[in-house]
């Protein structure tokens, strides 16, 4: 068996409802994503960049990733 991916776990993350964007604006956004058996805090702040409650620390993890799939930053 193998091991899924970050991008495989972020796409199931978003067709399963677990993403909640709780706040959007400007270069400010918040989330709630439920994981295997905790809900994990997340966002980007211009300051800060991305960032996640998750034990994996990176902004790679499968959270963020889904995050990123539903929001996108405009450039001026």
């Amino acid at each position: 068996m193998t091991r899924e991916s970050a991008a495989a776990k972020s796409v199931r993350y978003l067709g399963e409802g677990r993403l909640t964007v709780t706040a959007l604006d400007g270069d400010h956004v918040t989330a709630v994503c439920k994981g295997s058996g905790e809900s994990y805090h997340l966002g980007h702040d211009l300051g800060r960049g991305w960032h996640c409650s998750c034990p994996a620390r990176s902004d790679g993890c499968a959270h963020l990733l889904a995050l990123r799939l539903v929001t996108i930053r405009r450039t001026p």
